[in-house]
């Protein structure tokens, strides 16, 4: 037995645990007797007298390399291999402890997250055992490189919180009162704590300011730049923390027996338990001066003169439990009056969920948590209020998320792939109206967009489409250099426009999804999930993409070149091995519609459904509307042309493979000859129209000259697929019309084949039952 977390002694008992005998009672070396901490005690199953991490004597082992050790594992079969947890994920030894390696999990202690309001916009916390982060909801380069996160000063404790008048600022707590001001244009921090004394080691009761270990800080909504933090009094700041003011006396109960050393037999003062500090500030974003607190030992207090009065409101709370954390509260943005609390009892060994709310300035409180179902991880950490819909709640309970469409007296678990871990805090990010989440354990997760769980109790019997978010239209950004997405790489949101909609039951007959101009115009059509319930697609943005060339013939002189069991095979170069110039262009910024057709058996269209929606334009962007309007116009062009040759192919394709069929069958020799002399010349045709020697290897790209459809291809890619709004240069439209001219010669001899000797031919093989395929160019 570990007496104490991290320290305070170990104990053996060989009967059970009726009796215990002390082994070592000086703690861990290293100054790890921490009662907050979590080593574990691991027994050697080779040899019971061998205990890791204390015992009789001790052998100091090089460290495992991730901050707080949680738990042990030791193989069974080999006591040379061990694991061991800790809050950087775990590591292994094969070595009996002289060596580890470290294996970087996805996973994070976040206590809070943040957001500011950039285009894309970042994300801010504080992580245990790590730092204070900010890092990109969206990277705009595949995925999120972990080196795309940075510290944004403080470290693990607390808030980070960009300045919402300035989000160039970002303010960052620590223990023992630790501020930083970091400036995101200089790489800077300026330490500007409240009280530079510091007190590490002291007992709460002797310190001129108490400090939880996860402070609050806030800022004004009503004076720009303002800020609030919180020991057991309300201080602020309206100068970037030169000095600070105090504007309220102490708001908790100053019980002095709650403000002694911590620990117990292994004291630790390092503000994690104290019992008399503020946990939450908040001001009305509706009333000046309207400023709530609340306390860890459960006082709720108001002042609605910036400070100079204050009102204790916790008697007004009917049936709350003393000493409970009033671990958030939230000022509704719909009604000054209005305002929500969570309250965490779990350390008073109550893990019943209480939410609060009062609509009067906290005269009167109801309780409105009571449809979140109990459990042992039910307590709750944070509640927020939507920002679009009045009355609906999101609340974070130590095993996930509850939301309420209706104030509280009904709750529904928000689930999807969210792991069932803690969440600490969450934030609406309203520009983008996504609900971006901190869990103590699994790091930060975000749902875009909110429209379909805003409106998940609003569905009926008829199909609808959901009201949907502004979507931008981003460039691509040149990526950071790394080895490749890692086990903790953040996931980009999806990339276009996110579709929402309602089926109430699952639908057997065609479903359509047209994405139309507002003029009426299709620029695309998808085939979405036809289940009932709420379904989610995505359009990228572009227009329908090329035609897909399909090769019907071996490779001349390769005949290891399988086709498929469809009797083709794909044309592959190494551009379109990235599909970059098959895909349509992305449509000019504007306004547009999402039409859901549902179809019966026979293609009738039942019902339609449409909702209007706007695509932005990159606020990055270095090119005017027209100019986009002229790089749209001249990808479309390019599509075209390439569809033509990929109809083209399609349709020489099929001749070559029958003129091959027929000289390999046909045993008249003057019938045989005549398809010698077609196959050779639909070869020069086709060899025209694309490298006829590719096998599918992305390196044959570079043993033959690319011809029509891969240069037209490569153009495409350069003016579309590089995800930037430039007008086509110069010598752009240049090349475009000398290969335009070029596949209109090679259409031309194509066609001109077709009318005189295919027609010609065809009649002498109607004597045989057989005729050649004769295509039209321009078709799929």
């Amino acid at each position: 037995l570990n007496s104490g977390g991290n320290g305070g002694g170990i104990y053996r008992s060989m009967d059970g645990g009726d009796t215990w005998k002390p082994m070592n009672l000086k703690g861990l070396p290293g100054g790890e007797k921490r009662p907050v901490g979590k080593t574990a005690v691991a027994v050697s199953y080779s040899n019971p007298n061998v205990v890791y991490d204390g015992g009789k004597t001790r052998e100091r082992r090089p460290p495992s390399g991730g901050g707080d050790n949680h738990d042990m594992w030791i193989d069974p079969t080999n006591p040379d291999r061990m694991m061991v947890a800790h809050d950087g994920g775990a590591s292994i030894t094969l070595d009996h402890g002289r060596s580890f390696q470290r294996v970087v999990l996805p996973i994070a202690q976040m206590y809070h997250v943040s957001v500011d309001d950039q285009i894309p916009y970042n994300v801010f916390g504080n992580r245990q055992d790590g730092w204070s982060y900010m890092g990109p909801s969206n990277s705009l380069q595949g995925y999120i490189p972990l080196g795309l996160w940075k510290g944004v000063g403080g470290c693990e404790s607390g808030f980070a919180k960009p300045d919402p008048n300035d989000n160039n600022i970002v303010w960052s707590g620590c223990y023992d009162g630790g501020l930083e001001r970091h400036d995101l244009r200089t790489g800077y921090s300026r330490e500007v704590r409240v009280w530079p004394e510091a007190g590490y080691g002291w007992a709460p009761k002797d310190m001129k300011y108490r400090w939880h270990w996860n402070f609050p800080l806030s800022f004004s909504t009503h004076v720009k730049h303002r800020v609030y933090v919180g020991s057991q009094f309300v201080h602020q700041s309206d100068d970037g923390g030169q000095s600070w003011q105090i504007i309220s006396p102490d708001l908790t109960l100053n019980d002095k027996s709650h403000q002694e050393s911590s620990g117990g037999v292994a004291i630790d003062n390092l503000m994690t338990f104290d019992g008399a500090t503020l946990f939450a500030i908040e001001e009305s974003p509706l009333e000046a001066g309207l400023i709530w607190v609340g306390t860890n030992d459960g006082q709720v207090q108001l002042t609605r003169d910036a400070g100079k009065n204050w009102t204790n409101l916790t008697a007004n709370i009917k049936g709350l439990p003393a000493w409970g954390t009033i671990a958030n509260i939230h000022p509704s943005k719909y009604n000054a009056a209005t305002a929500y609390i969570s309250v965490d009892l779990h350390q008073m060994g109550d893990f019943d969920p209480y939410i609060y709310k009062t609509a009067d300035y906290g005269k009167t409180w109801t309780k409105i948590s009571d449809g979140i179902p109990k459990s042992e991880s039910s307590f709750v950490h944070v509640v927020k209020e939507d920002p679009k819909r009045e009355g609906m709640l999101y609340a974070g309970i130590d095993k996930g998320i509850y939301i309420s469409h209706n104030d509280g007296k009904t709750w529904a678990r928000l689930r999807n792939n969210l792991p069932p871990a803690p969440v600490y805090w969450m934030e609406v990010q309203e520009r983008f109206d996504d609900l971006v989440v901190g869990t103590y354990g699994r790091g930060y997760y975000i749902l875009d967009d909110l429209g379909a769980i805003r409106n998940a109790d609003k569905l009926g019997s008829e199909p609808q489409v959901f009201e949907m978010r502004d979507t931008y239209r981003f460039n691509s950004r040149e990526s950071i250099k790394t080895d490749g997405p890692s086990n903790n790489s953040g996931q980009n949101p999806p990339n276009g426009a996110i579709i929402n909609y309602y089926l109430p039951q699952k639908h057997n007959g065609k479903l359509l999804l047209e994405i139309q101009s507002m003029d009426g115009d299709v620029i695309r059509t998808m085939e979405p999930s036809k289940d009932a319930g709420v379904n989610r697609t995505v359009w990228n943005l572009r227009y329908e993409s090329t035609y897909r060339p399909q090769l019907r013939t071996q490779p001349p002189g390769r005949p290891w070149v399988q086709l498929n069991g469809e009797g083709w095979r794909p044309l592959t170069t190494w551009d379109l091995d990235l599909n970059a110039g098959q895909l349509g262009p992305r449509v000019v910024p504007g306004k547009y519609k999402a039409v859901l057709k549902i179809m019966d058996s026979n293609d009738k269209i039942q019902k339609e459904v449409t909702q209007e929606f706007n695509v932005l334009k990159d606020p990055f962007s270095e090119g005017s509307i027209a100019d986009i309007q002229a790089q749209v116009d001249f990808s479309l062009q390019l599509r075209d042309a390439m569809n033509i040759a990929v109809s083209s192919i399609n349709a020489v394709e099929v001749l070559r493979s029958e003129l091959e069929a027929i000289i390999t069958e046909e045993s008249d020799k003057k019938i045989q000859k005549e398809a010698i002399r077609l196959k050779a010349i639909a070869e020069d045709i086709a060899s025209k129209l694309y490298d006829i020697h590719l096998t599918g290897a992305r390196e044959d790209a570079f043993r033959s000259p690319m011809k029509l459809y891969g240069r037209l291809s490569a153009l495409a890619s350069d003016i579309n697929g590089s995800g930037i709004d430039f007008r086509p240069t110069d010598q752009q439209g240049e090349v475009s019309e000398i290969l335009n001219e070029r596949l209109q010669n090679a259409v031309k001899q194509f066609e001109q084949i077709k009318e005189n000797d295919i027609e010609k031919f065809n009649k002498a093989l109607e004597k045989k039952n057989r005729t050649l395929t004769i295509e039209k160019t321009g078709g799929r």
